[in-house]
């Protein structure tokens, strides 16, 4: 399979706002009062926030492409201090977004595997992400080897309070 990972420039920024946007609404719109994440993607998707985001050394944002096509997204945080783990020594996998029809392809199994390496690559020893208590990501992260580290609520008010719990995860990440 064709995959490969491109660093977001102000040049894609448009494209990753535009893919993160309609993965997420495949996805998680059931979260949502009224089906109406406009707070999510006003604090996560704006050329603004991009624009900023990518000022920041600490994010690292991606576009996943297969062949030509973009098919998702990745936003990593290089300085994300977890549990024990200070900021030298853990990533935070803030997002991971597939389009709805490239997903069940071993596609997320391959980013996982690319950002693990990233992390190695980087000298970080954990890998930390945060996952709804419901649905099928938490099995997704659970095969890949990630271990419940503690609970946590979504901060969103309009998000239904049913879907609000969420687990924080972490993989140890092997390094030379």
């Amino acid at each position: 399979m064709d995959i490969k990972f491109e660093a977001v420039t102000n040049k894609t920024r448009e494209l990753y706002c535009k893919l993160g946007i309609k993965a997420y609404k495949e996805h998680y719109l059931h979260l949502w009062k009224n089906n109406d994440p406009t707070p999510y993607f006003e604090e996560s998707f704006t050329i603004d926030v991009v624009r900023h985001e990518l000022k920041d050394n600490s994010s690292s944002l991606w576009l996943i492409h297969m062949g030509d096509t973009a098919i998702g997204i990745l936003k990593l945080i290089k300085d994300a201090p977890i549990g024990p783990y200070n900021s030298k020594k853990a990533i935070l996998l803030e997002k991971i977004y597939i389009l709805n029809k490239f997903a069940g392809k071993g596609i997320g199994s391959l980013a996982l595997s690319w950002v693990e390496k990233y992390c190695m690559d980087s000298d970080k020893q954990v890998l930390w992400l945060e996952a709804m208590q419901k649905g099928p990501a938490l099995k997704f992260y659970l095969k890949n080897g990630y271990h419940i580290l503690k609970e946590k609520q979504l901060k969103f008010d309009l998000v239904l309070d049913k879907e609000k719990p969420m687990y924080v995860l972490l993989k140890k990440i092997k390094t030379s």
